[in-house]
């Protein structure tokens, strides 16, 4: 579904260069949920940035199964569902946004689309600033996944969210993934999150994959000292 080859990307000129990505491969297959995780700064966001496109790598490539209309194929959900809506409109205004190009009932959609993330035909006509922060991430879930992409990008989507809704979230993740074989590229500095929701995971340090990870009886298993330190 997703491949990424030699990834790297650097800002500034000069003595200000800073190289934030390094030499990054890694791969998502079809109906798999693979993580990412590392530290703050270990280039885990720049990286969901490159692969969504909004930002160009300087060396490498980003390449996808399907290339028919990448947009629809691919979405992402952010870590701040409050500064990725726009607060003057209604939920409804918000769902029907990306919808605008599809032929037939766009509400119909919509309200049929609801029940999957645990939400309500009231939440509709509400504000953002009037859901919980539960309710603003699914909204912001529901958004993404009205065009019914085949790759979803989870960026630190429930880091600011107590332990209660980040389990909700996860549940409906994992159902997502369960009926409709989409896959999942789940960036998390949260590992008990990632252990107990992902099949592989790649670990990030100062921008560069040192280990990929897979899942067996249930847990990871690494070998990287840098690894070891992160989930030990």
């Amino acid at each position: 579904m997703l491949k990424i080859e030699n990834l790297s990307k650097s800002y500034g000129r000069g003595k200000r260069k800073k190289n934030v990505l390094h030499d990054v491969n890694l791969t998502v297959g079809e109906e798999e949920i693979v993580g990412i995780v590392g530290e703050s700064g270990s280039g885990k966001s720049t990286l969901s940035r490159l692969i969504m496109r909004l930002e160009s790598a300087d060396e490498g490539t980003v390449s996808f199964a399907t290339v028919d209309n990448f947009y629809a194929s691919c979405q992402i959900v952010f870590q701040n569902a409050s500064a990725a809506m726009n607060p003057s409109w209604t939920v409804r205004d918000i769902l029907k946004e990306p919808l605008r190009k599809m032929k037939g009932d766009r509400d119909a959609h919509i309200r049929e689309m609801l029940e999957k993330v645990s939400l309500e035909e009231k939440h509709l006509d509400r504000r953002p600033s009037e859901l919980s922060g539960g309710e603003r991430q699914r909204v912001n879930l529901l958004r993404s996944i009205l065009v019914e992409p085949k790759l979803l990008v989870c960026d630190e989507i429930v880091s600011n969210l107590d332990r209660l809704i980040q389990k909700e979230i996860v549940e409906l993740i994992q159902r997502l993934n369960r009926e409709t074989g989409m896959a999942i590229l789940f960036i998390s500095h949260d590992l008990d999150v990632v252990e107990h929701l992902c099949n592989r995971v790649y670990v990030m340090k100062s921008g560069r994959i040192v280990e990929e990870g897979v899942k067996r009886d249930g847990r990871f298993s690494f070998e990287h000292p840098y690894s070891l330190l992160l989930f030990e």
